[in-house]
């Protein structure tokens, strides 16, 4: 059955905290939203509206129905144009390294000038509960995007776009009254509130890029990768870019594996394209041109 592919915009209501590691005292944060952080957003919202109260099978049921159903794609820092919402893509350049993009290419900015633009920090300590103050060696800063550009000339709100793929009405149908997700660190004090402002059908590209909806799981035609992709798996094409150890958990479960960060690219002559996987990493696949 051919996938559904949908655009869709979550305006940042709150600071928002996608941890990455620390820093020393500094917990840092990611600028972008992974696909896994999402799907577990989801599946909370959606075991908590069929079943009250939603027992741990009911949480696994409902994951396990979202990722064999639906796609989902990393979500990307966006603003406010005259065009609509634009998102910024990050991109390994031969000349300066990791840079940030505009998606419509009208903008670029190095990765320093764009964390600049996009996060703050949140000071925080531990309370000794015998006197009722700081604990000594406890001080220490939390990165979190905010809710609006940093600009000196106005406010501009911070969104996040992505992709949704779909091949289940009845599910979709359930997806659609989302409306409100919390995402991230921290989000029963707030943190992490994101509300949908845009979904439309969107069968052309995937942020300018060829998409192919017809196989078993949605595939992108491009040389970089917008999600995160294990390093040494086959096909073999060779790469540009940084790796990590990526750490996710599902279920009490540790997930974790070297992967390609957002942003590398192939460095290859030939087609090759991205298979979007139900965790939301992407798998290379060559394709005859």
């Amino acid at each position: 059955m051919t996938w559904i592919m949908y655009r869709w915009v979550w305006r940042l209501q709150s600071p928002l905290h996608i941890g990455i590691g620390p820093a020393g005292s500094l917990a840092c944060t990611r600028l972008y939203i992974p696909a896994h952080a999402l799907w577990g957003a989801l599946t909370a919202e959606l075991a908590r509206r069929r079943h009250t109260p939603a027992s741990p099978q009911d949480y696994r049921r409902v994951g396990n129905e979202i990722r064999s159903k639906t796609r989902l794609s990393y979500l990307f820092p966006a603003e406010a144009t005259e065009n609509g919402w634009r998102a910024w893509l990050p991109e390994i350049s031969s000349s300066e390294g990791l840079v940030w993009k505009r998606e419509d290419n009208n903008s670029s900015e190095s990765y320093r000038r764009f964390r600049n633009k996009l996060l703050t920090t949140r000071p925080g300590t531990a309370i000794d509960p015998l006197t009722d103050s700081a604990e000594e060696g406890t001080l220490r800063e939390t990165e979190v995007i905010q809710p609006f550009w940093g600009s000196e000339n106005q406010l501009k709100p911070v969104a996040f776009v992505g992709y949704l793929f779909v091949k289940d009405e009845n599910l979709f149908s359930e997806i659609l009254e989302v409306t409100e997700l919390f995402i991230g660190a921290d989000t029963r004090y707030g943190l992490g509130n994101l509300v949908r402002i845009e979904l439309e059908e969107n069968p052309q590209d995937f942020f300018g890029k060829q998409v192919d909806l017809d196989t078993e799981s949605p595939r992108v035609g491009t040389d970089t990768a917008l999600a995160h992709v294990r390093v040494n798996e086959p096909p073999e094409a060779a790469m540009v870019g940084d790796w990590e150890i990526l750490q996710q958990w599902d279920r009490g479960v540790r997930i974790e594996g070297l992967c390609w960060v957002p942003g590398s690219r192939i460095d290859s002559p030939d087609d090759v394209w991205f298979e979007i996987l139900g965790s939301g990493l992407w798998r290379k696949v060559r394709e005859e041109a």
